[in-house]
């Protein structure tokens, strides 16, 4: 960031008083330009904070729930006239009101845009403070009759306007005057501010102050061009002379004042103010044209700051008989080459001469008992112990004396000096000691006995980069202040270092390492120690550090990493300690007791925070605006927080107190199902993706601003057990759980929609707070192979829904990847992405298998155990399923089960493992086989169960004993497997054939005669007759008229297939099914025993009516004459066994004696080849 100072004028910018600096509080810079938005209990505002609104940068003065007020910093980016305005909405959910002007301190952000030619105030503003309208266009000001209070430095800057031509007073006001728009106090008895460009060409350039006038206040006196006389009238009693700026800091226009004759404390001669009794010289005009002053001989001092400065024309100065100066009491007189020091000066305040330009030597009069000069033109005291002043205009290098131990404040300041070495005898450095020095190296010489570095000694040495601070050194302060090229400081080996002041580092923009090279005793870092330094790359904390100030590493982005050591002291993190940072993770060390607001707010990549046992003190603001965070996790011995999955919890984990930005999802946001709290400013202010919330049974208090500032939170789904009571949310003004858009611009009933359980929409459409809301309940859709809507779903987002329950009454149930659902005014599909908990608590008890085809990626508590008991009020057992077996068609495991995921106990197990849920799970788990190791390593607790081999369907094994059988499944299926060597498994060697071949049906031969081909989906003879997708029925045939007793068969992962050609084998899926002897204008056949018979012929057709087609097989439907025979062909070198139809039948083409090819056409004189021979199939060779 371009150093502040830049902007000020040279006068102010090359002399500012260290005290005033000093006692300035300075808010670390990073906080610039963040739009710090607040809450309405003023959690979120913290007393000097910027943000910006329009063209107005404010600040905040007073961050209370009550009156929260701001203070214009500046106006930036706009044109002519600028209107502030009484009140300041934030956009968010706090109304300011605008009560001041300025309020800056030396190195803030305070100048305005010169291009703001007129300002109007409104009639809130109470306070011109520290440089207000700094350097603005503005040429009339008019204060309104609230404004009682101009602080002692607010016109420094006023009068750095230079275009001002006039201030003037609204009538009303208590405390101000405008004469002919000069500010005074009412009466006039106090002088405010001459306007910079006040025009006095008319009267003679002379101004006149007003005869009742007492006090002349700081900087009444600008740079005005036209004023070259000041007249002060007998009444003045005060002119401010001691503290900077002066009455008169700089107006180089000004070449004489005159005082009153009747005047009883000053006196002028020449044009010069003096003591009435001339023993003190009080200000020499900087407009004075004399080349030469000689002091009068009766003046024995001058004792104030700036008495004689900014003058350009003086080239020599004779003390004459003074015998003491004060501290700045000669400045900026840029022609001075020579400073004479009379044997009878014998007192020289600190930094009474500075800001030379030209100055080539300090020159004692021998004889003078108290201070010295050496041949280099610098100047000592008497034995040569302290270094005061070094003539800036030397060339050269230079070597301090040995016999020194002391350096003056800014005695080098403006120095040519490049390389310097501060002896190890030296015990202190004064301040800005070398201000603006030409420095590119500094070495301190060990073992030096420095133990302060502050005082902005290196203040703007532009050309340092790198510094080792001496052992000793054990407070480092602003000593670098404005050192922008500083890139690294070295810390040595048995450092004394204990503490780093508040902004220590301020405007060094550059620095990029802070190194550590050993042992070191560092304490504290100060309040912004280390405030915007975005090139800092990390920062390894020595052991003995106990506090992290406010703000100290606020704004470094590109500090990415922070070490404590193990044995770290530390015991608390600051408000604002590391906002804005590049922390990734961090551990807090042990030692921590409490983490402040603030502490990491828009860390934009921070990811992990690990608490530990003893930190006891989190408020919700900790991690406020940190995007990323997804996992706030607790050590399990601290007493009083927990986490789960991240999420920060009370310790008995009912209530949830921080919910981590980055732990949210498009598709579903779970919360632990422990909770019946949401806390305090649990979600407060979410970011763009918190879009959705999935609230938990037990839910049944919201709590103060809990969701509030969620403009982009869109479904709020409430699994609750009983509807959340209105007294149970807070809606107080200032508190409310939920935005109703009355002070805060967010209303969340205007965008969020709630789903409850359907059971429960009657109640909360009858509550006076729910009402409020769009309000859906959930919805039940038909189950594969039901007849009535069975499986119940609610929406978890707006494209996602979680599976809650199902009656269906089948035997394989299906829990599809998409569901589409009309709610009478919308029709949505929505992905299945959720089981829930107890998902098949009391299914049927005809169920023994689920295949999952949805891509799940949260799987609940007990959600395939069917049935449970409630041992006491909140706490279920399992205690039997009748879920056999499980089969996901998914690729990825679903990275939520919810036992582990939420820390559950071991009887809410997703799967059934016994009462206790500590047993072997009791069900079978069927994957593909390419991802069973991916669902062993994510269900570890699973590995046991988990198997890509299926021998059944959970209800009977998977079985061939007549060579033929039918066969279909609800998901593909591969019959082909190769063993770990890559060998074909099933394989039969002497026919060189797959033990088992898949066959659908192929072209029709005549009326009823049926070419069967091995199922081929276009890939190759390795998936010939192997490979049968979802929902496909086949007629499977086992080589060698049964399967071996190991057989099994895997789950398809090609993902693509669906068979697209005329089958006149339909699946039976789900359940079996009853067949009629028609169905759709054809004729129904059922295989069995190796024989294709119509419906009619069956058994159980005879005695009830029906045939009932066993689930997971096939039946034949085709249009064939009737009593014609049908006949199979398959597509192999022997005729099938299935080769007649029932005993009822015509078998009128047997009694053929013709030879037909397969296309059906008559051939008189077969050769070899396959041909159809009375019914049959027969091969001639």
């Amino acid at each position: 960031m371009k150093r502040f100072l830049d902007h000020i004028g040279t006068p102010l910018r090359h002399l500012l008083s260290g005290s005033s600096l000093m006692q300035c509080s300075v808010r670390g810079v990073c906080l610039l330009f963040l739009l710090i938005v607040g809450n309405l209990a003023a959690h979120a505002y913290v007393e000097g904070e910027y943000f910006i609104q329009g063209h107005i940068t404010y600040r905040v003065i007073d961050a209370s729930t009550s009156s929260p007020k701001l203070a214009v910093y500046h106006v930036r980016g706009v044109s002519g006239k600028v209107t502030i305005p009484a009140t300041v909405f934030d956009g968010v959910d706090t109304h300011f009101t605008v009560t001041q002007i300025g309020g800056a301190s030396d190195n803030d952000p305070f100048k305005w845009d010169e291009s703001v030619t007129e300002v109007e105030l409104p009639n809130t503003i109470t306070t011109l403070a520290n440089y207000c309208f700094a350097y603005s266009g503005i040429t009339s000001l008019r204060l309104p009759a609230s404004v009682t209070t101009i602080d002692p430095r607010a016109n420094v800057l006023i009068n750095r306007c230079y275009k001002l031509k006039e201030i003037l007073v609204d009538a009303g006001n208590p405390a101000f005057i405008s004469d002919d728009g000069v500010l005074y106090t009412k009466g006039h008895e106090e002088l405010i501010c001459v306007p910079f460009n006040k025009d006095f060409s008319s009267k003679g350039n002379c101004f006149t102050i007003n005869s009742n006038t007492k006090k002349v206040h700081v900087d009444a006196m600008g740079n005005t061009p036209t004023l070259e006389k000041l007249v002060v009238p007998a009444s003045v009693t005060f002119l401010e002379m001691g503290k900077w700026p002066t009455f008169a800091y700089n107006p180089t226009h000004l070449q004489e004042i005159v005082v009153d004759a009747g005047n009883q404390t000053y006196c002028s001669i020449d044009g010069v103010v003096y003591s009435k009794d001339k023993t003190k010289l009080i200000y020499y005009p900087a407009g004075k044209k004399n080349t030469t002053f000689k002091v009068p001989d009766k003046v024995k001092s001058i004792p104030y700051l700036f008495s004689i400065s900014w003058n350009k024309y003086l080239t020599s100065i004779d003390f004459n008989k003074v015998d003491s100066l004060g501290g700045y009491v000669v400045t900026a007189c840029h022609n001075l080459k020579e400073i004479k020091i009379p044997k009878t000066l014998t007192h020289i305040g600190e930094a009474a001469f500075n800001t030379f330009v030209k100055l080539e030597k300090y020159v004692v009069e021998p004889g003078n008992p108290n201070y010295c000069s050496d041949a280099d033109g610098v100047l000592f005291n008497k034995d040569k112990t302290k270094l005061l002043f070094y003539p800036p205009a030397r060339n050269g290098e230079y070597t301090i004396p040995s016999t020194v131990t002391k350096i003056g404040k800014m005695a080098f300041m403006l120095s040519k000096i490049t390389n310097l070495t501060i002896p190890a005898k030296i015990t202190s450095i004064g301040f800005e000691a070398f201000r603006e020095a030409k420095l590119t190296n500094v070495t301190f010489e060990e073992p030096s006995k420095i133990d302060t570095l502050y005082n902005r000694i290196f203040l703007w040495c532009h050309d340092l980069r790198t510094v080792t601070l001496p052992k000793s050194a054990k407070i480092l302060g602003n000593a670098f202040t404005g050192c922008e090229k500083l890139e690294t400081v070295n810390v040595p080996d048995g450092s004394e270092l204990k503490t780093i002041w508040n902004s220590a580092f301020l405007a060094c923009d550059n620095l990029t390492n802070f190194n550590f090279l050993g042992s070191c005793k560092l304490e504290v870092i100060g309040r912004s120690a280390f405030a915007d330094m975005q090139k800092l790359k990390e920062f390894n904390f020595p052991a003995t550090v106990v506090r992290i100030g406010v703000n100290a590493f606020g704004n470094t982005p590109a500090m990415e990493k922070v070490t404590f050591a193990n044995n770290s002291a530390i015991i608390s993190f600051d408000q604002g300690a590391f906002a804005n940072s590049g922390i990734k993770s961090i551990k807090i060390p042990t030692g921590v007791k409490s983490i402040d607001k603030d502490a990491f707010r828009r860390c934009n990549v921070l990811e992990r925070v690990i608490v530990p046992a003893g930190c006891t003190n989190i408020p919700p603001e900790a991690f406020k605006f940190d995007s990323k965070l997804a996992d706030i996790d607790v050590d399990p011995a601290n007493p009083k927080y927990s986490s789960v999955q991240g999420i920060l919890l009370s310790k008995d984990k009912s209530e949830l107190l921080i919910f981590p930005p980055g732990k949210a999802r498009t598709d579903f946001t779970l919360l632990p199902p422990s909770i019946t709290k949401i806390g305090d400013f649990a979600f407060y202010e979410g970011n763009a993706n918190f879009t959705n919330i999935v609230i938990p049974a037990k839910v049944n208090t919201i709590g103060k601003r809990a969701f509030g500032l969620n403009p982009a939170l869109k479904t709020m789904t409430l699994l609750c057990d009983e509807m959340i009571p209105s007294s149970k949310i807070d809606q107080g003004t200032n508190t409310m759980a939920f935005d109703d858009g009355t002070v805060a611009t967010d209303n969340a009933k205007q965008h969020i929609t709630v789903y409850v359980r359907k059971n429960l929409l009657a109640q909360y459409k009858a509550d006076p707070f729910w009402k409020q809301f769009t309000l859906k309940p959930s919805f039940t859709v038909k189950a594969e192979g039901a007849t009535a809507a069975t499986d119940e779903y609610i929406p978890t987002s707006t494209t996602t829904v979680d599976f809650l329950s199902t009656t269906a009454d089948v035997k394989t149930f299906v829990l599809p990847k998409t569901i589409t659902y009309n709610d009478g005014a919308t029709t949505t599909t929505y992905k299945v992405g959720l089981i829930g908990d107890y998902a098949f608590e009391n299914a049927n008890a005809n169920m023994k298998e689920v295949v999952v085809n949805a891509d799940v990626d949260y799987i609940g508590a007990m959600a395939f155990v069917t049935k449970t008991k409630r041992v006491a009020k909140n706490t279920i057992q399992p205690v039997s399923t009748t879920i056999s077996q499980v089969v996901f068609t998914g690729n990825t495991p679903a990275t939520k089960l919810s036992r582990n995921y939420f820390s559950l106990g071991a009887p809410f197990s997703e799967f059934f493992r016994g009462a206790a849920g500590t047993g072997a799970c009791t069900q079978k788990i069927y994957v593909k086989k390419s991802k069973l190791d991916g669902y062993k390593t994510a269900w570890g607790d699973y590995a046991s169960a988990l198997d890509y081999r299926i021998k059944g369907d959970g209800t009977s094994a998977f079985s061939i004993t007549n060579e033929f059988g039918t066969f279909s499944r609800e998901f593909d299926v591969d019959f082909g497997d190769v063993d770990n060597g890559g060998n074909r498994m099933f394989w039969d060697g002497a026919k060189n054939c797959p033990k088992v071949i898949a066959f659908t049906s192929g072209e029709k031969v005549g009326k009823s005669v049926i070419h069967m081909k091995s199922i081929n989906l276009g890939e190759g003879a390795a998936t010939d007759g192997l490979y049968v997708p979802a929902n496909t029925g086949v007629v499977l045939r086992a080589i060698g008229g049964s399967l071996p007793t190991d057989f099994y068969y895997r789950i398809g992962e090609d993902d693509k297939w669906s068979y697209s050609g005329t089958n006149i084998l339909k699946p039976v899926t789900v359940n079996a099914k009853d067949i009629t002897p028609n169905e759709g204008g054809n004729t129904n056949f059922y295989v069995s025993k190796g024989k294709a018979f119509r419906v009619t012929q069956a058994q159980q057709f005879k005695d009830e009516g029906k045939l009932t087609i066993g689930v997971h097989k096939a039946y034949i439907n085709i249009n064939v004459p009737a009593g014609a025979k049908l006949t199979l062909l398959f597509d192999n070198d022997e005729t099938t066994g299935i080769e007649e139809v029932g005993a009822d039948d015509n078998p009128v083409s047997t009694s053929d004696d013709s030879y037909y090819d397969l296309s059906g056409r008559r051939i008189s004189n077969p050769v070899k080849g396959v041909y159809i021979h009375k019914g049959k199939k027969v091969i001639v060779k």
